[in-house]
């Protein structure tokens, strides 16, 4: 990593500052479907790229849940369905108390980019308020581009206006850490908080 000065944190939000997990979604729609095979709508997600396709914005929600509910002949309505898809996040506690003390110091500028549709966003800012301090944000569906590409993180440099040798990315993917590295933006992934603390702040000393 650089020694140049750390001015400006990017925080990933999925597995970093809150926890997801997908398998809430096949699984309460299963529930209701019972004839449904969760792993098999999960297959023809991945195999589609649908969540991708949400994620750049290049399909909206009810297309999505139409093509689900073709495939798999689903009775279930819209509004339950979404609600079980906005239903899988949970807060990183650690992480949030860590994201708050670094807002009260304001020691650096903090920014928000995320793989994310606006379906989810929105479920997260209302139930996940910590968030909300990120107000500067990159968020993939506006931006049509999606991590670990590597347009998505030039458009958060050239958005925020920031010098690449003085940021931080915070991410849980390796890939999108590799990625932001090869344009110079210092990365941490985020496995671990202990481990992360520990990285974090070697970094930072060198300030």
């Amino acid at each position: 990593m650089t020694e140049t000065k750390i001015k400006n944190i990017i925080f990933d939000l999925g597995n970093t500052l809150v926890y997801f997990d997908f398998n809430y979604f096949y699984d309460g729609v299963a529930r209701l479907e019972k004839k449904l095979n969760p792993a098999a709508m999960k297959r023809f997600i991945l195999e589609k790229k649908l969540a991708d396709k949400l994620c750049k914005g290049t399909i909206n929600h009810k297309e999505y849940f139409r093509i689900l509910k073709k495939k798999f002949n689903l009775k279930i309505g819209f509004n339950d369905f979404i609600y079980l898809y906005r239903d899988i996040f949970w807060s990183n506690n650690s992480m949030k108390g860590f994201l708050e003390k670094l807002s009260r110091t304001k020691r650096f500028r903090l920014y928000l980019l995320s793989n994310v549709d606006s379906y989810h966003i929105n479920f997260i800012d209302k139930n996940f308020p910590f968030v909300r301090l990120l107000r500067n944000r990159v968020l993939s569906y506006k931006t049509g581009s999606i991590k670990p590409q590597r347009k998505i993180f030039l458009e958060a440099l050239r958005k925020f206006r920031i010098n690449r040798e003085e940021t931080l990315l915070i991410d849980d993917m390796k890939d999108n850490c590799e990625s932001a590295r090869k344009i110079g933006i210092n990365a941490i992934q985020y496995k671990s908080h202990t481990v992360f603390l520990k990285q974090f702040t070697k970094l930072i000393k060198q300030n």
